[in-house]
């Protein structure tokens, strides 16, 4: 009796426990595709939209002011220039922009991971420039009007201006030109003239004056851009690059495309001998 006992229990705890897997299983799969459903939509949610995203309005001289700001406060010219538009466009435009992580530029400082190269800011700023104005079509993205015209505006500037003067400790600074978009040009020529190291506090205030201002530059051409009244400067080289480019294009009518061996507005003579003194000779 005791054993027939036994045994009926054991079977009805056995039964038991195995409805309660098979609820169970039936309940973790709702579960786990009700989980699935979640996480389908939430990613469909948050998928980026295409490029380009939207631009509106905003004030140069307040992304300038962040730009000189976030240089020393999150360390670098490219998140400066790069979170100076992307903090007011989350702000005043909302999604996608809130998608977009505010260091995603960190590794741009000192000329990208402290090699020198393209300068931060530039890289920074030509981001922003390029998911507003991206259009698909490889020519335009390859030769972006705005961007080359940074790139020889900068060139031709002579940092820093006095535009942040009003905000810094160390205003009027000797002014130097840069001669080049890279960082080791630019910066290299200024603290040999100002007597300054690149861990000095002239050249950290230098550096971010530099930085508020290609976001300020950058600001105004798109504002322009967006309005309909920006019109691409003329690109206007040195006596020197305007020989170069004669024979080597690609910016001359008479140049066949098959003979183009160089790339670019860069100043030749700060890597090649002045071919012009030659010529003449």
């Amino acid at each position: 009796m005791e054993m027939r006992q036994a045994g009926a229990t054991s079977r009805r705890n056995m039964l038991i426990g195995s409805a309660g897997l098979l609820v169970g299983g039936a309940m973790g799969g709702a579960v786990g595709a009700h989980a699935a459903g979640v996480l389908a939509r939430s990613d469909a949610a948050v998928d980026a939209p295409p490029l380009p995203w939207k631009w509106v309005k905003l004030d140069p001289l307040e992304a300038g002011r962040r730009a000189y700001r976030y240089y020393k406060e999150k360390g670098g010219c490219g998140t400066a220039s790069y979170l100076s538009m992307l903090s007011l466009l989350k702000e005043q435009v909302g999604h996608p922009w809130t998608m977009l992580p505010d260091m995603m530029m960190a590794h741009a400082a000192a000329g990208y991971g402290g090699h020198g190269t393209l300068c931060g800011a530039l890289g920074g700023a030509s981001t922003i420039i390029n998911m507003v104005t991206y259009s698909g079509k490889r020519d335009e993205q390859q030769n972006n009007q705005i961007v080359d015209r940074l790139f020889w505006w900068y060139g031709a500037q002579e940092f820093p201006s006095e535009r942040f003067d009003d905000i810094s400790p160390l205003p009027k600074q000797i002014r130097v030109k840069a001669m080049s978009p890279l960082c080791h040009t630019s910066v290299s020529k200024w603290t040999v003239a100002a007597g300054a190291t690149i861990k000095s506090d002239a050249k950290v205030e230098r550096c971010a004056k530099v930085a508020g201002e290609v976001a300020y530059t950058v600001t105004v051409a798109l504002n322009e851009y967006f309005d309909g009244r920006w019109t691409p400067p003329v690109w206007k080289p040195s006596a020197e690059t305007e020989h170069c480019v004669s024979c080597h294009g690609p910016d001359v009518a008479t140049q066949k495309a098959a003979k183009w061996n160089q790339q670019g507005h860069l100043e030749c003579g700060m890597c090649h001998s002045d071919h012009t003194k030659v010529a003449s000779s």
